[in-house]
């Protein structure tokens, strides 16, 4: 469980007073999370919100793009107005704002229908943010500058072995998304970290909601965040291969809805290394820089696997 910023129920209170949004009859930590604290409050009329503090995720981009895309259609829960309009307020020194809470919960193995529903709410999301948030901007926060800087730290501390294959995979993508085919494919806003744990699904196995915008960004290559989300759902049970039928609804889904250019097809494989590095990257950092003793630091060695078998797909 991961709570940087504690939060009693009576600071709870006062904040939720402060912006005539009732009051919580308690308050409970969620562990789910890793860049920011989240809390569930119980209300006194018999509700729940979710609470969150924003530590390291910049606020303003991942609520605007939520909020945009959901008065387009979309379940992106986003955030819950005060009576003056506003969504943030600082809460123990931080930015914090609530959510409605989902009624629902991620899903460790999603079934075909439920990873085909996340390919049709990527082609929504893809189209409708290339038709109506084309206006919206946010410089990703895990762009390319964050590739080479977190590259040029590890570098330092890396043994040989690491260190070789690291400087290789990055001036392969280098080579490939600065100039040539990787230049061209079609750009736009991203979610950038759809992990199985950031979509709920309703009781009943239904797209309930897209959570936890805090590495979207816009200008990004749409097949970036498709290769991310097929790195997270469609690998075999057994293993860090790509499960074909899994990957194929995937595709199909998503298709259906916005198709790939001749470009991201061509560009897929490198797209899948990119997304495999992206969280190698960030995992291996957090290994060797942590922020907190106390705070949760994953295995880096699961993404360098799925890299890997990514490499041998070019």
């Amino acid at each position: 469980m991961t709570v940087w910023t504690p939060v009693s129920l009576d600071e709870a209170n006062e904040w939720l007073a402060a912006r005539s949004l009732g009051r919580a009859v308690a308050i409970s930590p969620v562990g789910e999370g890793v860049e920011d604290s989240v809390f569930r409050l119980d209300l006194a009329d018999g509700s729940s919100v979710c609470l969150r503090i924003f530590e390291r995720t910049e606020p303003e981009g991942p609520l605007s793009i939520a909020m945009c895309l959901a008065n387009c259609g979309l379940p992106t829960c986003p955030p819950l107005e005060d009576g003056s309009g506003h969504v943030l307020m600082p809460l123990n020194g931080k930015q914090a704002c609530l959510f409605p809470w989902i009624d629902g919960a991620w899903v460790p193995k999603p079934s075909q229908k439920q990873i085909e529903a996340i390919g049709l709410f990527m082609g929504h999301m893809a189209k409708v943010g290339l038709e109506k948030c084309k206006d919206w901007r946010r410089e990703n926060p895990r762009g390319w500058k964050w590739f080479e800087d977190a590259t040029a730290q590890l570098i330092k501390v890396l043994k040989d072995e690491l260190r070789v294959e690291l400087e290789d995979e990055m001036s392969a993508h280098r080579k490939f998304w600065q100039s040539g085919v990787g230049a061209e494919i079609p750009r736009g806003p991203v979610h950038a970290d759809l992990f199985r744990n950031n979509v709920m699904f309703k009781p009943d196995g239904s797209l309930g909601a897209v959570i936890d915008w805090g590495f979207c960004a816009s200008d990004v290559p749409l097949i970036y965040d498709l290769a991310i989300v097929a790195n997270e759902w469609c690998l075999k049970e057994d293993g860090f291969d790509l499960d074909e039928k899994k990957l194929k609804t995937l595709l199909r889904a998503r298709e259906s809805v916005f198709p790939l250019s001749d470009a991201e097809k061509t560009a897929w494989p490198m797209a899948l290394r990119l997304a495999a590095l992206r969280f190698y990257l960030s995992r291996l950092y957090d290994y060797h820089f942590p922020r907190d003793p106390d705070g949760k630091a994953l295995d880096p060695d699961y993404f360098r696997n799925i890299l890997r078998m990514r490499q041998r797909m070019v």
